[in-house]
């Protein structure tokens, strides 16, 4: 059926061509001769997806790992239970194989693992892994020693922050293609979400409709939909959309994880149930204006932190009748995982370069108009970092909060 008898859009996945994968392992070999790794040792599922483009892990895989270990030097391996080796070799542009009967609990994979390290690798290898600030292991602890105790002396080193981190920090023109389209998407879904919406509905019936809107617009999946409400504003970011009415007066958040590709959005948008009253329209409107300073601050060459400064000037300016809350940090990055480093803090000064993705998202305390009850409000965008500025990747928030008559 087509896409106009389904009413449902399916945009085709482009592959990566397989000079990007090898641009990508290039250029975390000139990283490992930079910090003096003899080799990488990926495990993450986001990280194989990265260096591999396996499109069949799961997000958290906990049985049958997979291991892709990355010489200095040479043809990477990939270590795989039996029969992902003919899963890999036509789906994937890897050639060389390791395999092991799995899932076998007691041994998923570790003598296998430490076998080939132990032959390709000299005794006083240093391998570089994923030990470091968010990041995580695709395998379980014990297992990680276990490798460990039978490959000594060779050692395992973070190689998070020096390789990892700063390769998926910066996409790829496909890479921000992809962000391009997923937030186009949501973007529509949003945009088109209003006409439908009514007193009376719960949040999840809204979230649901959302939801429809986003997959009819080609977006994969919506794995993180969170949606809180509550009279006279919400009081937290966080929630599972619940079967509470939606009735005159009530603010209700809505913030939206969304995939295409393996690519995330991560943005939100507010709906008002009824006329918004006066504290909550002008705390909607004190933060549109941060945003507005954070995305016009985005300009390679510059600490993120600027960008935090930027956003801090208009929240804590006289007009605000709340005042300033950063909820940890004012935004972060994004990409094959939701959130990625670098984040929108005070104390982060990692340099902004083009292909960086940056959310954008301040936030504010106010009191309720109708009990004095600290509310919040909080707003996010999301941008690339371009040459000589940033480009908007969402389609921006409206001034004012769009009103369910």
């Amino acid at each position: 059926m087509t896409a106009l008898e389904t009413g449902i859009t399916t945009i085709p996945h482009i592959p990566f061509s397989q000079t990007e994968y090898e641009n990508r392992v290039e250029r975390a070999r000139r990283l490992m001769k930079q910090y003096a790794f003899d080799a990488l040792l990926v495990t993450s599922e986001h990280n194989i997806r990265y260096f591999v483009g396996e499109p069949a892990v799961t997000p958290f895989a906990t049985t049958r790992p997979r291991f892709l270990l990355i010489p200095s030097s040479g043809e990477a391996i990939a270590i795989l239970p039996t029969g992902l080796d003919e899963f890999y070799q036509q789906t994937t542009w890897i050639k060389n194989y390791r395999t092991w009967p799995g899932p076998n609990p007691k041994d998923e994979g570790v003598s296998m693992l430490a076998k080939v390290v132990n032959e390709l690798l000299p005794d006083h290898a240093k391998i570089g892994t994923e030990l470091g600030a968010e990041s995580r292991l695709g395998m379980p602890v014990g297992d990680f020693m276990r490798v460990a105790d039978e490959i000594r002396p060779r050692v395992f080193a973070d190689a998070s922050d020096p390789i990892f981190t700063p390769l998926r920090m910066i996409k790829s023109s496909s890479e921000i293609e992809r962000i391009r389209i997923v937030c186009r998407c949501v973007s529509e879904a949003f945009d088109n979400l209003l006409p439908k919406l009514r007193l009376g509905m719960t949040e999840r019936e809204v979230c649901r409709l959302f939801e429809l809107e986003c997959f009819t617009r080609g977006a994969d999946k919506t794995p993180r939909i969170s949606a809180v409400s509550g009279r006279g504003g919400y009081t937290r970011p966080y929630g599972v959309p619940a079967d509470k009415v939606l009735s005159d007066g009530d603010l209700l958040f809505i913030d939206a994880g969304c995939l295409f590709n393996f690519y995330w959005s991560d943005f939100d948008r507010h709906f008002a149930f009824g006329a918004p009253d006066p504290h909550t329209q002008d705390a909607h409107q004190i933060v549109w204006n941060a945003t507005e300073a954070g995305i016009a601050a985005v300009k390679p060459g510059i600490p993120i932190c600027n960008v935090w400064s930027a956003m801090s000037d208009v929240l804590n300016s006289p007009e605000n009748r709340g005042k300033a809350t950063t909820i940890g940090r004012m935004g972060h990055s994004m990409g094959l995982w939701m959130p990625e480093l670098p984040s929108v803090q005070p104390e982060d000064r990692t340099i902004l370069k083009p292909g960086m993705i940056i959310n954008i998202e301040p936030s504010t305390t106010y009191p309720s108009y109708f009990d004095g009850s600290p509310k919040l409000m909080l707003h996010e965008e999301v941008v690339v970092v371009t040459d000589d500025g940033a480009e908007l990747l969402t389609s921006r928030a409206s001034r004012t909060i769009p009103v369910v008559a």
